[in-house]
């Protein structure tokens, strides 16, 4: 039994009887090799299997035909051709097959080894994706790290450079409190002089004390560094 080929609007099978094994190949479902084209392809010479009968002995031999229209019968045409004028593409059909046998033996024995650098190159490649993380994450710690020793100084710097202005503050502060204590002193001994040697002076109104209290308590702040 052969599988037919469809050339052009016709389809047709080949049955050679040549005195030698010969072959017939059995194409692989398309449809599975889509789904796993690489057991496809080393299964791909698994349909290559020897033709039961090699020669067509004296006698008489029966020849089925069969067609997939069950509507009307099948048109078909037998022809038969001596071998005996084509030695030479015997010889090249004998040889290309006998190729073919040792072409799937190899691809057995390769396909082994395909499995298993295959396996390899898979291990390889999720461990090259796992290094290039471990390295990403590393430099990321690296930089944060860095940045850390940045964030720190100018920290420490804006830190220093309020207790440098808060202390001079205070001690502007402090400075300003004890001038004002000896202008309050010097203020108080020259009233103290002055009522000495003048004598008794006419008491002031009580208003004009408060006037005056208030003026001196009056705390007046100017930064020397803004223009007035």
């Amino acid at each position: 039994q052969e599988d037919s080929v469809k050339t052009g609007k016709v389809t047709s099978a080949g049955m050679f009887f040549l005195g030698f094994p010969v072959y017939r190949f059995e194409q692989n479902n398309s449809v599975a090799a889509a789904k796993d084209p690489d057991s496809a392809f080393f299964k791909r010479l698994d349909g290559f299997q020897p033709c039961e009968v090699n020669e067509l002995k004296a006698g008489t031999h029966f020849f089925a035909v069969y067609g997939d229209n069950f509507f009307k019968s099948a048109t078909y045409n037998i022809e038969v051709v001596c071998a005996e004028p084509f030695s030479t593409e015997k010889e090249k059909l004998r040889c290309v097959e006998a190729k073919i046998l040792a072409k799937r033996s190899e691809l057995s024995k390769f396909e082994s080894e395909y499995r298993e650098v295959l396996a390899k190159f898979t291990e390889m490649t999720s461990r090259y994706t796992q290094e290039m993380q471990t390295i990403d994450e590393l430099l990321k710690e690296r930089n944060a790290i860095h940045a850390s020793y940045t964030n720190n100084t100018t920290l420490q710097r804006s830190s220093s450079s309020n207790k440098g202005k808060t202390s001079s503050k205070e001690s502007k502060s402090d400075d300003d409190q004890t001038v004002k204590k000896e202008k309050k002193s010097k203020s108080k001994s020259m009233e103290g002089s002055r009522s000495d040697d003048d004598g008794p002076r006419k008491e002031k109104k009580p208003k004009e004390r408060l006037r005056r209290k208030k003026w001196f308590n009056i705390h007046l702040k100017v930064d020397k560094r803004r223009p007035c």
